[in-house]
């Protein structure tokens, strides 16, 4: 029989410096246990069961898109067993990073349902939902991926803005996204995403609501980088082809900028 055992309740009641006794040795106790706890901490959180109490309602559990509430949706929820990820550091058609699904998870979609989890989930919840979602897909199971390297986008000037408006033109963003870029052009109505679901083409005068950043190298990497499952292409290949320069497409963020500001004034 223990220390702690080896009195009765009765005789505790009576000596109440043994009680004290007692309280502290398990305090004592407790620290010990305490520090027995491994200092990872993400390897004591378990993925699927963030990812059932936050994302199953939308994605559904077996992550194919198809929640409880996913048919009251447009854009619909990511289909995690395709693989097709639009924020991505990496090329066209292929998997993202853990910091690609990583900034995601933390800031969202904008225009979309996906908001942001930075505040509500821990960083070790969010870290092992990352290891989690790629469980859907077994392309996830080769090497990882490498990102691509942007180097820096053109900023600013008139030239630029002039040289962007021309790409524009020539590369017929406006079929899309409109003359104006407020997501109206000819072929806006028609377009759906890879799962045959209508999708919407970005208001470029709100880039607030960019999927990805509306800052000057997140709209950068879109353009280098496409949105996988969208109609919304990679332009590397036409750099690659010579039909534009890296410096064109670079070029062609400013006026993105510049539709916002015509929108709202500073």
């Amino acid at each position: 029989m223990s220390a702690l055992q080896n009195f009765s309740s009765h005789d505790s009641l009576k000596n109440p410096s043994l009680v004290t006794q007692c309280v502290v040795l398990g305090i004592l106790l407790l620290g010990v246990g305490l520090l027995a706890i491994p200092g990872d901490a993400t390897a004591q959180v378990d993925g699927q069961m963030v990812y059932d109490q936050w994302c199953a309602g939308c994605h559904g559990e077996d992550g194919a898109g198809e929640g409880p509430a996913a048919n009251t949706m447009l854009p619909r929820p990511r289909d995690f067993t395709l693989a097709l990820y639009q924020v991505r550091t990496t090329g066209s058609g292929q998997l993202p990073t853990d910091e690609d699904i990583l900034k995601v998870i933390n800031d969202g979609m904008p225009g979309t349902a996906m908001p942001g989890w930075e505040d509500v989930l821990t960083e070790a919840e969010i870290l092992a939902l990352v290891d989690y979602l790629k469980t859907f897909s077994r392309f996830f199971q080769g090497d990882p991926p490498t990102p691509l390297d942007f180097g820096r986008a053109t900023s600013g000037g008139e030239d630029a803005i002039a040289r962007g408006e021309e790409v524009y033109q020539t590369v017929e963003c406006w079929r899309c996204h409109g003359q104006q870029g407020r997501g109206d052009g000819e072929s806006a109505p028609t377009l759906n995403d890879d799962t045959g679901f209508p999708i919407f083409t970005a208001d470029l005068t709100e880039n607030w609501r960019f999927n990805g950043g509306g800052e000057v190298e997140e709209i950068y990497r879109v353009l280098r980088t496409g949105l996988d499952g969208t109609p919304m292409p990679t332009f590397s290949d036409i750099v690659d082809a010579g039909v534009i320069t890296d410096e064109d497409l670079g070029a062609s963020h400013t006026t993105f900028v510049v539709f916002h500001l015509r929108k709202n004034p500073v």
